[in-house]
């Protein structure tokens, strides 16, 4: 699934592929692809226009264009943005295409139909609309803040910071390396979390996700030392070598290192 540094590649994918480039055609494969407008009604604000800026808040990509509104760009669990100069290479799944008067093609990819796409005047406006929290690699995102919406929460960390409403743009692989790093259960509660670990989560979090970042999301060119180069069934963990062990944490997936990450007594009450 794609998620925030994701999301950063594909922002910087569009904006090699796209910026400052004349728009010729907008055309839309799958209409329930489009939200908050219609179908034909997005080809036409589109369709002459030049991208001129980029945005990205979490897991959304926001492009403006010369005529002020911006493209947004949603890419759901397996979404991702495909350029191509012949169109016999167009890509299987293209659910929103982009022409170039300069030659090219961008496509918006989305084989299960759970991203989406739509317009904006205002991406500050749909950000808070949706209640979404500060982007998790905002510059301005501070330990004040993060440890402000964090404290006094009742529940587990792992969903907590998995939670779009408090941070944006960590997902479930990324929470996962968060917690080994800090040496943290998945299932601790955040109320039992000390002052040093919540701190030691905020500046993890922001490393991880620059580490993805500079690396596109390529999980195989992480450091070893890192743990989602091993997150697998039947594999051992990075620092100890005891075998992982999987525990389902609101309906998602999460790896750990039992001996790594031990349970504290009565941390789950």
């Amino acid at each position: 699934m794609p998620e925030m540094p994701e999301v950063a590649g594909y922002t910087k994918y569009f904006e090699k592929c796209a910026l400052g480039r004349k728009i010729a055609s907008a055309r839309v494969r799958d209409a329930r692809i489009v939200r908050g407008l219609a179908a034909g009604e997005l080809e036409k604000e589109l369709t002459g226009r030049t991208f001129v800026a980029t945005r990205q808040h979490g897991k959304y990509l926001f492009a403006q264009t010369d005529g002020g509104k911006w493209l947004i760009e949603h890419f759901g669990m397996n979404g991702r943005l495909w350029y191509f100069e012949d169109y016999g290479e167009a890509p299987k799944f293209d659910r929103f295409l982009i022409s170039f008067e300069s030659g090219g093609a961008l496509s918006y990819v989305n084989p299960r139909m759970l991203g989406w796409i739509g317009l904006t005047e205002d991406p500050g406006g749909l950000i808070e609309g949706k209640g979404l929290g500060p982007s998790a690699l905002d510059p301005l995102f501070d330990y004040g803040e993060f440890k402000r919406i964090f404290s006094g929460r009742k529940g587990e960390i792992k969903p907590a910071l998995m939670n779009q409403k408090l941070v944006a743009g960590v997902g479930n692989l990324y929470a996962d390396e968060i917690l080994f790093q800090t040496r943290i259960h998945p299932e601790m509660h955040i109320a039992r979390l000390s002052e040093k670990q919540l701190k030691s989560v905020f500046d993890t979090m922001k490393e991880v996700l620059r580490t993805a970042v500079e690396r596109n999301g390529d999980i195989g060119s992480f450091p070893q030392e890192y743990f989602l180069p091993h997150r697998r069934k039947s594999a051992t963990c990075p620092a100890c070598e005891n075998e992982l062990e999987t525990v389902k944490i609101a309906g998602r997936t999460s790896y750990f290192c039992p001996r790594c990450q031990k349970k504290e007594p009565g941390q789950n009450r």
